[in-house]
């Protein structure tokens, strides 16, 4: 094999391993609060912390998939969970033990329904809630969240083909599991405690009928794609001129 070559192969190897590996770390907040999944709200920065003031939650009629993914403690993590767990009042436990080098996990979940989630944003069932997010440009959705559960409900997750973020009673969330593609368990939100969030914006652009709609939701740190605006006045005002 050329030196070239070998070069090549090298740097696609770190390339690809430096991308699987940032689906977990993607900055998440660290939280004592008891946020939902898909609640709406704003980011409120305090001297040492940052914590999520929730307005509101809105009705997801459908069922929202979600992907899942298992997260090994660190000690930083297990002494979030423990200040979490102590406002949270949930009966979960954590045999965390340094030393030991296998580690006790966590589940982080991101919706992964994108189009279904911003359908049922823009829907009549949501219409004030589409108004305060337009008038607040600085409001987000909370699309992701690292919950620890007892251990068998953790297995439960683990062992599920499909998790689906329902409504389950009036604006109380649960998870919905699948096996095989037929139903299995319900684990409510409220079993777990929850360490970790992060939140994406709203992307507004003007349809042909001169309504301004939610077209996509981005992180922190990305961009709106081209011709859509995180502002909603501004995507009204800027789609105009033309």
């Amino acid at each position: 094999m050329t030196k070239f070559v070998w070069l090549i192969c090298f740097f696609s190897i770190v390339f690809s391993g430096c991308k699987s590996a940032s689906i977990l770390e993607e900055p998440q907040n660290t939280t004592t609060q008891k946020i939902t999944l898909g609640s709406v709200g704003l980011n409120k920065k305090f001297i040492l912390q940052k914590e999520f003031n929730g307005a509101a939650v809105p009705k997801y009629q459908q069922p929202i998939k979600l992907t899942a993914y298992v997260v090994p403690f660190t000690k930083g993590k297990y002494k979030s969970f423990l200040k979490a767990k102590a406002l949270q009042s949930s009966p979960v436990s954590v045999n965390y033990i340094d030393s030991i080098a296998i580690k006790p996990q966590y589940l982080r979940f991101k919706i992964a329904d994108k189009v279904a989630l911003i359908g049922a944003l823009n829907g009549n069932e949501n219409e004030n809630i589409k108004r305060y997010l337009s008038s607040n440009s600085s409001s987000n959705l909370v699309t992701s969240l690292s919950v620890v559960f007892n251990k068998p409900d953790l297995k439960l997750i683990q062992e599920a083909t499909a998790v689906f973020l329902v409504e389950n009673g009036l604006k109380n969330y649960a998870l919905q599991l699948y096996k095989d593609g037929v139903k299995s368990d319900l684990i409510q939100f409220n079993k777990g405690v929850v360490i970790e969030y992060n939140t994406s914006s709203c992307c507004w652009q003007e349809d042909n009928r001169h309504h301004v709609n939610i077209v996509d939701l981005v992180e922190k740190y990305n961009n709106c794609p081209n011709k859509t605006y995180r502002a909603s006045n501004k995507a009204k005002k800027e789609l105009k001129l033309f």
